[in-house]
């Protein structure tokens, strides 16, 4: 931690003195944790931002696991960024009521925001509770990574892991899911908006790049959407290589959709174009985007005849071990529904419509192919009838 308080209660922030000063105040002072009033050794190393350090045989409710130099270096640059916008910032705030010390508590006119900078993986269940705990008492949680997390793949694309889905926002219904991370070695600042998952792992959107310095506060909850044309532009190379990639040896979720389409006398490569298709909710689903669609125009939609109906609670109830709680993601504030997203896309399609809320009828049938070739065109012209209709 950055901050401790002394045996006269004032609390100080030791990268805010000189080497000397600091080897004068460790032999004439002590001081103690702010949280748990126990006390604590202050560490000033060439190779390190100043800081605090609970004993080893500290109680502290809050004791941090030690995310190192880079976590200290970024909370502090960012608390220095805020204080010089003349934000009623604090560095190291302790919320007794929750037993939680946020990185910086900003207190704004209407709203504290908490401020959470996070480069080391900790539990999900601890991510969790700190955002529970926030949102006890009205704090609004802003979870900033660390860029030694961020994992470029493509000019719009990166890999996102189970660990980092935790930290997607999604302020109002109406505001783009984001991710932000900071390099404080760099003053670096990233913003990845408007999020789609052509598979588990990685993820398209719209990637922003400034300096610390040139940005204020507020450009944190400024919208970059990702085009429609970018989306299905890059759409179709997922599609062509889920076409065409050699088969390989399979496992878990993998082996058991391949299982299936053998079972359903189906075939990856002459699937309908209408499978795997981009909804932004993707995020909230356990097996991949080609999975769950073509469980759920193999087993409802296909077999139903022109003019026959379904409801979108039957499509939810088949897939229903195939969806995350909305509860799993409290960043994010919408009920957002990749089921019903898809369904949205099809009626776009005209193979199905909307006649009553939440009840579709069957327009057109679903169209599969016989050999790869035509499988192929027929995606290309599904994407681009997206692309001309944006």
């Amino acid at each position: 931690m950055l901050q401790a308080k002394t045996e006269y209660g004032n609390i100080i922030t030791l990268a805010s003195f000189t080497q000397k000063e600091i080897s004068s105040l460790k032999e004439h002072t002590q001081f103690f944790c702010p949280a748990c009033q126990e006390p604590v050794i202050a560490k000033a190393g060439s190779k390190m931002i100043p800081h605090f350090a609970h004993t080893s045989k500290s109680n502290c409710p809050v004791r941090e696991g030690g995310e190192g130099p880079y976590h200290e270096k970024g909370k502090l640059l960012l608390y220095q960024w805020l204080k010089y916008q003349q934000l009623d910032a604090q560095l190291e705030a302790y919320l007794p009521t929750i037993s939680q010390r946020s990185d910086i508590l900003i207190k704004l006119k209407n709203k504290t925001v908490a401020i959470e900078y996070q480069c080391a993986r900790i539990p999900s269940a601890e991510i969790i509770k700190r955002n529970k705990g926030y949102q006890r008492e009205g704090i609004v949680p802003i979870w900033i990574l660390g860029a030694n997390q961020f994992n470029r793949r493509k000019r719009n694309e990166i890999g996102i892991d189970q660990f980092q889905l935790h930290f997607i926002h999604q302020f109002s219904s109406d505001f783009p899911l984001t991710l932000y991370f900071f390099c404080p070695n760099t003053l670096r600042f990233i913003s990845f908006q408007d999020l789609y998952f052509p598979v588990m792992q990685r993820a398209m959107g719209k990637i922003t790049i400034r300096k610390l310095n040139d940005m204020v506060f507020t450009d944190l909850f400024n919208a970059s959407s990702f085009t429609r044309q970018d989306l299905f532009q890059s759409w179709k190379q997922e599609k062509r290589s889920f076409r065409i990639r050699p088969s390989r040896r399979m496992f878990g979720r993998e082996l058991m959709w391949n299982q299936w389409l053998y079972a359903n006398a189906a075939h990856r490569e002459t699937l309908p174009s209408i499978i795997y298709l981009p909804v932004s909710a993707q995020f909230r689903m356990k097996t991949q985007p080609w999975d769950w669609q073509s469980r759920l125009c193999l087993e409802i939609i296909h077999p139903i005849a022109a003019g026959g109906t379904f409801s979108l609670q039957r499509c939810m109830h088949m897939l229903r071990h195939h969806v995350r709680h909305s509860a799993s993601f409290p960043l994010i504030n919408s009920n957002a529904n990749p089921v019903y997203q898809y369904l949205q896309l099809l009626e776009q399609l005209r193979i199905i419509r909307e006649t009553a809320p939440n009840h579709f009828t069957k327009q057109n049938p679903i169209i599969f192919y016989e050999h790869i070739e035509s499988a192929l065109k027929g995606d290309e012209l599904l994407l681009d009838q997206f692309i001309s209709s944006s």
